[in-house]
């Protein structure tokens, strides 16, 4: 049985799949351009997730990440338990319904032929209304499962989407909140989004934050607007929304730069990791000059506005 955990870490990925077998545990993981895989043979008397320590401490998984990991671990015998009870009910369900089924037929059909019986009897032409009454029977049978099957599905789908009605249209009170509250709101709707769904959906053309589908998670609506970069996930206040504009702006000619040269559109030795927008413009990456600087990280190109510490140069 395989189990996957997904975790954003600004623009980076970071997923781990886990194939839990009797004697051996299948280990996928990629952080970015990362990737590593591998096998564990279940040799010794320790746990799934003391084999997978070793693992996770070797390739620097994140601590989000392996909170995760411990969570289901810890609730795997729960887990475990729903899904047999869910198995159990439904089972019991299909049971009820086939005998419920069975018995309105049976009853419908013995009707028509007793009533058809007796009427044969009285005016002794036998067996055309016990015929007719079998027949009768077992079309009166049919329309009472149809009425049932069609009024035990369309309740099951009442109850499935009221509930998520509900919370939609639930007005949301507004709320002081900080950067750092909706930074971690944000990285809680990623975690329960769709594979191949991102928290750009979250972004609006002005690139500020459609808190409506935040809500349910903050608890409310926060009073002032907080904008995000589609490129880097970064978050900006009020005071700096220009930011994830040129941001974007700027990260997209980096990115299309470093795929045709393969190398940093920066100044070599440059220590503050300039991005150097001269390159950028002479080769129509960008139409015109940021008014902000941006600097190169180290996380597979990504750009930022903050201006990175000088090192502390030491005398030897």
């Amino acid at each position: 049985m395989k189990h996957k955990f997904t975790k954003y870490l600004g623009r980076i990925t970071e997923n781990l799949e886990i194939g839990l077998e009797d004697k051996w545990i299948y280990v996928h993981y990629t952080k970015g351009s990362i990737e590593k895989t591998a096998c564990l043979l279940k040799n010794e008397n320790k746990s799934e997730e003391a084999y997978l320590e070793a693992f996770l401490d070797e390739n620097k998984v994140s601590d989000e990440m392996r909170k995760e990991i411990k969570a289901f671990f810890k609730n795997g015998q729960s887990h475990r338990d729903k899904h047999w009870n869910e198995s159990t009910n439904f089972l019991m369900k299909a049971v009820s319904l086939n005998m419920v089924f069975g018995i309105a037929i049976a009853i419908s059909v013995f009707a028509g032929y007793k009533l058809g019986d007796l009427l044969d009897n009285r005016y002794e032409i036998y067996p055309v209304f016990t015929l007719i009454g079998i027949f009768l029977g077992i079309g009166i049978g049919g329309a009472t499962v149809y009425s049932l099957v069609h009024k035990y599905f369309q309740t099951s789908q009442k109850n499935e989407v009221s509930e998520p009605k509900a919370e939609q249209n639930k007005d949301y009170p507004l709320i002081e909140v900080s950067i750092d509250e909706v930074r971690k709101a944000v990285r809680a709707f990623s975690d329960h989004l769709p594979k191949g769904v991102y928290r750009t959906i979250l972004v609006q053309e002005d690139h500020s934050i459609d808190f409506n589908q935040l809500a349910p998670i903050l608890g409310g609506v926060p009073s002032k607007k907080f904008y995000m970069s589609k490129e880097t996930y970064d978050l900006f206040e009020e005071t700096e929304k220009q930011i994830p504009i040129e941001m974007d702006m700027v990260q997209k000619a980096v990115d299309q730069y470093v795929k045709d040269h393969k190398e940093f559109p920066m100044l070599k030795f440059d220590p503050q990791h300039r991005v150097n927008y001269y390159q950028l413009l002479q080769d129509h990456y960008l139409k015109k000059a940021p008014e902000m600087q941006f600097y190169l990280t180290d996380l597979d190109g990504l750009i930022t506005h903050i201006k990175p510490k000088k090192k502390n140069s030491s005398l030897s």
